[in-house]
């Protein structure tokens, strides 16, 4: 497992990782589409949707961000504007390195919360639809997902391993049910601030999807709140390992 340990205190931490983390700007809310996708369970599943564009005329590969379970309200502009502003740095990261691509943030409320059953299956027809409505290139999905949406990301990759190329998953242990051969690679961001017991459950769980032959990175940070490390999971280097991957290698 490839294992990246950042020793910080949590003052230096801030600094330093606002030093190395994206230039962030407000993500352009205009440009974001407001879209639902009829769910048997919920009525529908509310999303938001961004196209970045590039001069490649490849296929744009899918980028599925899960917000944690602070951003759930009436709409999920919410945390397209701000959720520590993880959609703005993917967006500014999709810009910047112009990969045609897709970005898509569903709103997880309440009662998804309640039922995350329910609501796997909703992110699961979604995922698909997108894939056969936007021509996505399907061995480029990538899940993303902080606090709450990093255990949704668990489940669709538990539920539909066929889906993602990789998973990104902050704030939260990556309970991930393992298939033979592994089929995708993980990402786990995670402090020993946050919980110190997650924080050993985590670390136990990346080591046994190593084992089990996952391609694996485990990104470690020390000092840093809850809060804070869901905002500097999204950065360049992190971004950089997880796009690496797709199905096809």
């Amino acid at each position: 497992m490839r294992r990246t340990t950042l020793l910080l205190t949590a003052l230096l931490s801030i600094m330093l990782c606002s030093a190395q983390s994206l230039k962030i700007k407000r993500a352009e809310f205009e440009q974001w589409k407001n879209s639902s996708l009829k769910s048997e369970k919920f009525g529908s599943l509310p999303y938001r949707i961004a196209h970045f564009h590039s001069q490649s005329d490849s296929s744009p590969m899918l980028v599925v961000w899960l917000h944690g379970g602070h951003s759930c309200g009436e709409d999920n502009s919410s945390h397209i504007g701000d959720n520590y502003g993880a959609v703005a740095r993917l967006s500014v990261y999709l810009q910047s390195k112009e990969i045609n691509s897709i970005l898509v943030a569903p709103h997880l409320n309440e009662d998804m919360r309640d039922n995350t059953t329910a609501a796997t299956v909703a992110l699961c027809r979604l995922i698909d639809y997108l894939i056969a409505s936007q021509g996505i290139d399907p061995a480029r999905v990538y899940l993303i997902g902080a606090s709450f949406g990093g255990m949704m990301a668990t489940k669709v990759a538990s539920a539909r391993p066929d889906i993602p190329a990789a998973v990104e998953i902050i704030g939260t242990v990556p309970h991930i049910e393992a298939t033979t051969p592994a089929q995708f690679a993980v990402c786990c961001v995670a402090s020993d601030a946050d919980n110190p017991r997650k924080f050993e459950r985590t670390a136990d769980q990346m080591y046994r999807l190593d084992s089990e032959g996952y391609k694996t990175l485990f990104v470690e940070y020390s000092g840093l709140s809850h809060r804070d490390i869901c905002q500097r999971g999204i950065d360049t280097k992190t971004l950089d390992w997880l796009f690496s991957h797709s199905r096809n290698r």
